[in-house]
Order: C-alpha cells, then structure tokens, then sequence
C-alpha cells in the first residue's frame, strides 16, 4: 500500500493532500504522542485502592483547575488545597497526583525514534502542547529527545491553551514559521481541527501503537 492511499484508509482522504505541499516543520504534541498521558496509571501512583483511585481523579484531573494549571494560572499549591477539599483522601494521596505527574508519563520509544530520524534529515521539530509548568520541567530535564526540537511553546508559558486558535498562531510568530509549511501531530481531534483552520496540515494519533507507522509516513512526505 502506497504512503498515500495508507493515510486515506487511516486519516481520511481530506488529508492526502500532504503529499503535495511543501511541508517543512514537524510541530508535535507531548501527550500521547511524545509521552504517554495516563491518568489511571497516574492514579494507581498515588494509591492501591481502587475507589480511591477513582475518587481521587474526580477530584483533581476531572476539574477547571487541571486545565488552569495547563494554562500557568495557577500554582501547584492553590491546586491541592482545592482539590482536599473536594475529597476526605490524605494530603500525600492529593498531591501525589500533580507531583508524580511527570514521573507517570512514560516515553514513546517509536516517537523518540522518529525524532531521532527528523533530527538526522534536518527537519526542523517544534512542540506545541497542553502542559503544567512543574511536569514539563520534569519532562524538559529527564528526556533527551527534547534537545532535538528547534522550538518549544507549552501551553503554562504562553499562557493560552489548545485549541485556542491563538496558541497555534504564537507558535508561528514566535518562531517565523508558515502555517502552510508545518504538519501537526497530536491525539486530540479538536486540537487537530484547530492546527487545519489555522492553516496547517495535520494528524490524529489515535492510537499509540500507530505512533510508528505515522510519523514515518509523515517523515517520508517531508524528504
């Protein structure tokens, strides 16, 4: 099966047009596409049982306040008195879950790999994605494929959020790119519908065990 009729079956044909344009820029999301998000393993961190596991995701990944620490509004602390007192759970069971946030996203070796391949060709590879300040700096510190992106823009820092059309025009202006020139890949449908009416091009990672099969597919359009 050819490049382009395999992102047809997988992506929609809407996208096959990748293989006519000049795209220069791999843009990509850090959860599910660099490091796997994954609040139930999150949850099992923090504790062993079950009901509290559930009660203590409802209490915090479940609330505004997770996306406002997304959007660097608001300090880890103010976020775990919040979040007690929603819940009767112990402190270290709160705060285990902003704290070993970082710890619990676990690298996509196949993503890793890829960057790897990009870095080699000389494409240009920035990150574009929705992160509290804290677990990026975990993740910015303990990984080296973040050393291979020309450009980084989390959503804590630039103080906006996808898929808020202005982040995605910050990522462009901030580092003199063409919206026409970048392709996108990140898990999210709506962030992908966002990145496409900003102009670029873009995929869902629908799946992590598609992370391979996708970016290389991508990495072949831009050779």
């Amino acid at each position: 099966m050819s490049n382009k009729a395999w992102f047809e079956l997988h992506c929609g044909s809407g996208q096959s047009n990748i293989f006519d344009s000049m795209i220069k820029n791999l843009v990509l999301d850090i959860g599910n596409v660099i490091c796997e998000w994954n609040p139930e393993r999150l949850s099992s961190m923090v504790t062993d049982n079950p009901e509290h596991q559930k009660e203590v995701l409802e209490a915090t990944v479940r609330q505004q306040d997770w996306l406002d620490l997304d959007r660097g509004v608001l300090s880890v602390d103010k976020a775990i008195t919040n979040a007690l007192e929603r819940t009767s759970l112990d402190k270290e069971i709160v705060a285990g879950m902003y704290h070993k946030l970082g710890e619990s996203m676990w690298i996509i070796d196949a993503t890793v790999t890829a960057m790897h391949k990009a870095s080699d060709a000389g494409i240009p590879i920035y990150i574009l994605s929705n992160m509290q300040e804290h677990t990026w700096e975990y993740l910015r510190t303990t990984h080296d494929c973040f050393n291979l992106c020309t450009g980084v823009i989390v959503s804590c820092e630039a103080k906006m959020i996808k898929p808020d059309p202005e982040i995605y025009t910050h990522l462009c202006t901030r580092f003199s790119l063409v919206p026409s020139e970048c392709i996108f890949i990140d898990d999210m449908a709506e962030n992908i519908d966002a990145a496409r009416r900003c102009g670029w091009h873009a995929e869902q990672l629908e799946k992590i065990e598609h992370a391979d099969r996708v970016l290389n597919k991508v990495l072949d359009t831009m050779k």
